[in-house]
């Protein structure tokens, strides 16, 4: 489920999820409005390429599914309202957020139609409908009663055509009105106009900031560990049930000695007896035989019932023994899952506030673009459809000891550059094997100085660091390819390297890396790209200021 606050005109993502496209009344979207919009008639409008699908979600209306018109590529949302027991026509309205649908791996009967959705006209008609029946709380005045009530004489149909009014004609200049301040004071507002001010300025008290979240973020991570002290190691359990099997060992082998020897001693006393049962002398020894004996001989039996009840319960020791481990293992086991569970958790909310911090970051990094535009630009490289005709005698790229210039290296990777990634050079692990690192150069030297920078628009799997390398031209002998020249000077470690990181991102971002390090010269520029889970897709290098 997606949730979203929103707040003046400006909507916040709170909690998000993957959008996967063909998908009917499945994906909910839920918001909470700022007390500024309780008292407007909200609508939840979506456009993607040249259409429009609008929800109605009413007054009290705080859910909604996503329109299942929609297909994969981005999509704007934005909320408007109306204020339909104002005297005037008020209107609010957010700025668009934008919603990235994928491919979904859905393939199947093109008959099964899409319920559309109903157009904000059909939907306004059944919301008021509604509200006449009574349904979903107690019976109100709709907004056409209230019109009625106010004067309106027509139908619904009418009413609701004549909220839409017609282009005015162009106004006069109008004389300079009262000000905020001066219509507050005149409806009853007594102050100066710096407490009028601190009067309406917004409380922000309730919301946290983003410090205290990056701190609740900290604290999770570093209390996650779990407190295994109640626990018994399997180390100490199996060291507790050795100790024991031997203690019931000894006892068992004491045992069986002292019957052992009982029941010689009774086998020595009868066994003269036996032999001698039927000779006349023999009854010198029948009247040895006493009853206590005789009893001896019987409790023989009885030692063996105890024993072999020893052996069972040593083997139900041991069964409990094994239970006890086995479920001491589940019990770790499940503790280090919900370690893992917590884990995966606070690292999602830290990617959370990661993409807001990045969003932020990208704005900036875009605005000194656009500041430092003035200067000189050179574009190494710029993914369009153009790219083979104007970057194959400059691009080269070296893997598993081979080097080839693009067109001959698209050849043998079709998918390292090609209409499927929009001609972006693609690192992915789909193309190569996983792992695999691939050297790549500009061949056109470039002019850097101490405020020049790369900017560099691209978008990565995870964050990793990396390096830019900077080779001097200075050097190269006259028959010695270019790319040749280069990949052994990085080879040799015999170049200039800037440190930059890989930032995760999901849509293509720009970064500046400042060459204030590198001494002014002329430079081949040159950069890896890895298939693992960085897996980097450039879209544009440029080298700028200079």
């Amino acid at each position: 489920m997606w949730k979203f606050l929103v707040k003046q005109q400006k909507i916040e993502v709170q909690e998000r999820e993957v959008i996967a496209d063909h998908q009917i009344a499945f994906v909910n979207l839920k918001f909470t409005f700022d007390g500024d919009w309780k008292k407007f008639h909200k609508v939840v409008q979506f456009s993607q390429c040249d259409e429009i699908y609008s929800i109605v979600l009413g007054f009290d209306g705080t859910s909604c599914k996503l329109p299942s018109e929609l297909h994969a590529g981005a999509v704007k949302m934005s909320v408007f309202g109306y204020d339909a027991e104002s005297d005037t026509t008020v209107r609010a309205t957010t700025v668009p957020i934008t919603l990235n649908i994928r491919e979904s791996g859905f393939v199947g009967d093109d008959d099964t139609p899409i319920p559309p959705t109903p157009d904000l006209y059909t939907q306004l008609l059944q919301k008021i409908a509604e509200i006449q029946a009574g349904v979903n709380g107690k019976d109100g005045l709709s907004a056409y009663e209230i019109a009625v009530k106010n004067g309106f004489v027509g139908t619904v149909a009418e009413w609701l055509e004549s909220l839409k009014g017609a282009d005015g004609l162009p106004g006069k200049d109008g004389e300079n009105g009262k000000s905020a301040y001066e219509v507050a004071v005149e409806n009853g507002f007594t102050g100066s106009e710096e407490e009028w001010l601190q009067s309406i300025t917004p409380d922000l008290s309730p919301y946290i900031t983003r410090v205290e979240v990056l701190k609740i973020v900290d604290d999770k991570v570093h209390s996650s560990a779990p407190d295994l002290s109640p626990y018994v190691t399997r180390l100490e359990t199996q060291k507790l049930v050795e100790s024991k099997f031997q203690t019931v060992e000894n006892d068992l082998t004491s045992l069986e000695n002292t019957v052992n020897s009982e029941i010689q001693t009774v086998k020595d006393s009868v066994e003269p007896v036996v032999s001698q049962a039927h000779w006349h002398h023999n009854l010198t020894l029948l009247n040895s035989i006493t009853a206590a004996k005789i009893e001896k001989w019987d409790g023989i039996s009885d030692f063996e019932l105890q024993l072999q009840s020893l052996r069972d319960d040593v083997m139900d020791y041991q069964m409990q023994m094994n239970y006890r481990m086995e479920n001491a293992d589940k019990d770790i086991s499940e503790i280090q899952t919900d370690v893992q569970q917590l884990r995966d958790s606070t690292q999602y909310d830290q990617q959370n506030q990661n993409d807001v911090i990045l969003n932020l970051e990208n704005r900036i990094t875009i605005l000194e673009s656009q500041l430092a535009s003035g200067n000189n630009a050179v574009t190494l490289f710029l993914a369009g459809s153009d790219v083979f005709e104007k970057y194959d005698n400059s691009l080269v790229f070296m893997v598993n000891n081979g080097t080839y210039p693009l067109t001959r290296f698209v050849e043998q990777y079709p998918d390292f550059c090609s209409e499927n990634t929009d001609f972006s050079l693609n690192y992915s692990s789909a193309v190569f094997n996983w792992g695999v690192s691939v050297q790549s150069t500009s061949c056109n030297p470039v002019s850097i100085y101490q405020n020049s920078k790369v900017l560099l628009e691209y978008l990565a799997g995870a964050n990793s660091d990396s390096e830019l390398y900077f080779v001097s031209t200075d050097g190269r002998p006259e028959n010695t390819p270019i790319a040749d020249f280069i990949f052994e000077k990085i080879k040799n470690n015999d170049c200039r390297k800037v440190p930059f990181e890989w930032l995760y991102s999901v849509n293509f971002i720009t970064t500046l890396i400042s060459c204030s390090d590198i001494p002014a010269g002329e430079y081949y520029l040159a950069w890896a790209g890895i298939s693992d889970n960085t897996h980097p897709k450039i879209k544009s290098i440029k080298i700028i200021g200079g």
